[in-house]
Order: C-alpha cells, then structure tokens, then sequence
C-alpha cells in the first residue's frame, strides 16, 4: 500500500499537529481496508478517533439483526455517533469502501477539531477478476477539501 507521501497539498496550510493526527488515522485505518478487501473484496463502513488524550479509538455501527445492512445508513450511524462524542475527540477518520463508474476506491474522510477536514480517496483494483481478493493493486492516493460532518460549525 506504500507511504501516504502523495497527499501533499492540503499540508501547506495545516499545522504540524493536525496532519500529524490525520496521518496517524489514515495509517491505522488503511490497514483494516486492505485486510477485509483481501479476505471479503469489500467491508462496512467504519471509524476510528484520537481522543484529547491522544488514544485512538475505533467506531462502528451498530447494525442490529441485519445481516446485510445498507452501507449509507451504516455511515449515518457512524457520524452520529462520533458526533455526539466530538467534544472527547480531536480526531476523526470515517471509511468506506465505495465504487463510481471508474473505480472501486477506499475512500477515508478525515477531519480534525482544528477546523480541518479531507476526503482521501486510493482507488483500487483486483489484478485479475477470476483471481483471489488478495490479488489487491492500488493507484496514486489524492485528497481533497471537504465539508465537516463531524465538527460542524454553526455560523450564528
């Protein structure tokens, strides 16, 4: 999966610290990805936080009996949830495995109480259809600005 050293153009603008928080969250939260790509070809969605004390915490939904639960109402869940702890958190990480016509891509939102918030995007892809999920290949990672759904603020 390599380095994240291709996100580089949203750091020239972003103190020390957040992206330091940031990466540490895209490294603990790629790793779980590519696993469940490699065992399942897809997962949920889920979180991970680093709390004001610097621990990092993990998030997922609460699906209930479902054995197949729909992957944007997971994500609600996921955001609603970390939302209501925001005040105990620093930083947080929501990921999804989404799919566009182009690409199949781990996408990861990542955004910081400092104001701060990114959609990564590592498109991916199975080297060969019949081949094994393990079989996994990755492109160039790219980020961009997002909007914040954890820390939204109120501009009254």
């Amino acid at each position: 999966m390599g380095d994240n050293a291709e996100v580089t153009t949203w750091r020239d603008t972003t103190s020390e610290h957040v992206q330091s928080d940031l990466d540490r969250l895209l490294n603990t939260v790629l790793p779980f990805a590519d696993e469940m790509l490699r065992k399942h070809g897809e997962f949920y969605p889920y979180g991970a936080a680093i709390t004001r004390e610097g621990e990092e915490q993990v998030f997922a939904a609460d699906t209930g009996e479902t054995d197949d639960p729909n992957p944007s109402e997971v994500l609600t869940s996921l955001v609603n949830g970390m939302s209501a702890e925001a005040n105990d958190l620093r930083a947080a990480a929501l990921v999804s495995d989404v799919t566009s016509e182009k690409t199949d891509a781990i996408m990861v939102h990542l955004e910081h109480a400092d104001s701060m918030a990114i959609t990564v995007v590592l498109p991916y892809r199975f080297a060969d259809e019949d081949a094994a999920a393990s079989d996994l290949e990755y492109e160039d990672m790219a980020a961009t600005p997002a909007e914040a759904l954890i820390w939204r603020r109120s501009l009254c």
